[in-house]
């Protein structure tokens, strides 16, 4: 999986801490349908500009954190949007570094446009399981 990056956010974050997530993602996920030799699109931005896409398709007057949009197209998976400003209060909140927080959300985005969901409680363990096990993390209960 190639991934095309964008940071246009105030805080330079190299690529490199998302390309590991994407390439421990072939050993841990299985692919019948194709998807892992698609590229994936990452966007780093702001509140204001992530608020306005979150308005827009979600209709939510607010910012978030992460937003993923599937792409209908042979080549590309999709698009990953994060906030860093969303993303650096979050890290603050929990106690850990930006980098882990922004790998944590990326990882999250990815996984929605691999298919997963967590509207149901059983499917958000599955979901958050998978997103230790890419993180290469011990998960916490």
């Amino acid at each position: 999986m190639k991934l095309n990056y964008q940071n246009e956010s105030a805080r330079p974050t190299p690529a490199k801490l998302f390309k590991i997530i994407l390439a421990r993602l072939p050993a841990l996920q299985a692919d019948p349908k194709g998807l892992l030799s698609k590229d994936v699109e990452l966007l780093l931005t702001d509140d204001q500009t992530i608020h306005a896409l979150n308005k827009q398709y979600r209709g939510k007057d607010k910012p978030t954190d992460v937003l993923s949009f599937a792409f209908d197209d042979p080549e590309h998976l999709g698009q990953i949007v994060i906030s860093v400003e969303t993303a650096q209060i979050q890290a603050d909140q929990i106690g850990q570094s930006l980098q882990d927080e922004l790998q944590f959300l990326f990882t999250h985005g990815l996984l929605h446009l691999l298919g997963y969901d967590h509207e149901k409680p059983e499917d958000e363990k599955i979901m958050l399981k998978k997103t230790h096990e890419l993180l290469d993390r011990k998960q916490i209960n």
